[in-house]
């Protein structure tokens, strides 16, 4: 009896589809990212950017604790209340991807409401976005929602075109995020983002001002301003009121991973006790980076600091401080510590730099991210 060879054929082939399918709901179950999402009745899916390929900057312990939060949820030292709570803030942090979507919307939840009275909610709680044009990142938009509200969704790009793009999407600076997706329109792909053009990333250690407090939106913080104009990746550690040098903190710097560049800006919280705190700090971070470049940054000049004041005084006598500090370690060895008299980075115009006398605006902030930047340049070159 001949073989019927379209009945074998056709069993052949029914074999093969249900292998496939086999090996499909595999993967499936091993990588949901691999999975058909479903869009929503606007065609739109959303994605989680804790997956890839979405890279997170600024997080260093997200993928041990999976939250948006700037140190571990449980830290081997203790840490002062301050530090404990604004670590949910999401200052410094940064989504980065490539979409050919002609569409990207984000849907956030947020820890906290709005209301600071000297800071616009766009920057304490609202998300910007910016675009890789021809290898600059261009600001697009910021979120705007009610401000009494924890939850929003809002479109930031929008484009008739169809084609690959380069985005950074910053983080609030004065907020924690409890969730955030990432939408984009069904059919559309995401990729990786390019890599950084400069390797390893830039610690920076603070106070409210170096969290950002108090310009328009996220992407006016200083770190984040640096960012772009470097090309790099920070990794901000500013704690508005919080920054006064605990061991703590340079033992958590230690602790990341691939740190080229630290700067300490903290003497605004710490005025009274600098003097107390910085030299135990820099001999922690040598512990862990013995040839690290370390620049160490003195107050910028609040409006009040008029020549002659008590204020200004304390200024002066800080600055010239940690000056010698620097001075004091090159002399013992170190080749790789710097200081940048911070009295003299916002100018002459200094007082009007301010939202409040104290806190950058925008053009305070942008002040103080061009002189660190040729700081840093000069450092590195």
């Amino acid at each position: 009896m001949k073989p019927n060879y379209f009945i074998l054929s056709l069993y052949l082939i029914l074999s093969l589809v249900l292998s496939a399918n086999a090996q499909v709901s595999t993967a499936l179950k091993l990588d949901p990212n691999m999975a058909l999402k479903k869009a929503d009745s606007d065609g739109i899916i959303w994605y989680n950017p804790q997956k890839a390929p979405f890279q997170l900057v600024g997080f260093e312990w997200i993928n041990q604790d999976h939250v948006y939060r700037r140190l571990p949820v449980h830290p081997k030292w203790e840490l002062s209340r301050g530090v404990e709570g604004l670590a949910n803030h999401t200052a410094g942090g940064q989504l980065r991807f490539k979409t050919n979507s002609k569409r990207i919307l984000i849907k956030v939840e947020l820890r906290e409401k709005s209301g600071m009275y000297h800071m616009p909610s766009t920057g304490q709680s609202g998300f910007d976005l910016y675009l890789d044009y021809n290898g600059e990142n261009r600001y697009l938009k910021t979120t705007r929602f009610p401000v009494d509200s924890t939850r929003y969704k809002v479109e930031l790009f929008n484009s008739d075109t169809k084609e690959m793009r380069s985005f950074t999407l910053n983080f609030p600076l004065y907020n924690g995020v409890n969730s955030l997706e990432i939408g984009v329109e069904e059919g559309a792909t995401i990729e990786q983002p390019n890599a950084f053009e400069m390797k390893g990333k830039f610690v920076i250690y603070g106070t409210s001002i170096t969290q950002g407090g108090c310009v328009c939106r996220p992407g006016m913080a200083y770190s984040n301003i640096m960012s772009r104009k470097l090309n790099v990746q920070f990794v901000n550690l500013g704690f508005s009121g919080s920054g006064k040098g605990e061991p703590a903190l340079a033992h958590l710097i230690n602790q990341i991973s691939d740190v080229r560049f630290i700067i300490l800006d903290y003497e605004a919280n710490a005025s009274l006790t600098i003097k107390n705190t910085l030299e135990n700090f820099i001999d922690i971070l040598r512990e862990k980076h013995p040839e690290t470049p370390i620049l160490i940054m003195s107050k910028i000049r609040y409006a009040q600091d008029r020549k002659g004041t008590i204020s200004y005084k304390r200024l002066i006598s800080n600055r010239d401080f940690q000056q010698n500090l620097v001075q004091k370690k090159k002399d013992a060895g170190d080749e790789n510590i710097y200081f940048l008299d911070g009295s003299k980075v916002l100018g002459n115009k200094y007082y009007e730099c301010a939202v409040d006398g104290v806190h950058p605006s925008d053009l305070g902030s942008q002040i103080i991210a061009d002189k660190l930047t040729k700081a840093i340049r000069e450092i590195l070159n």
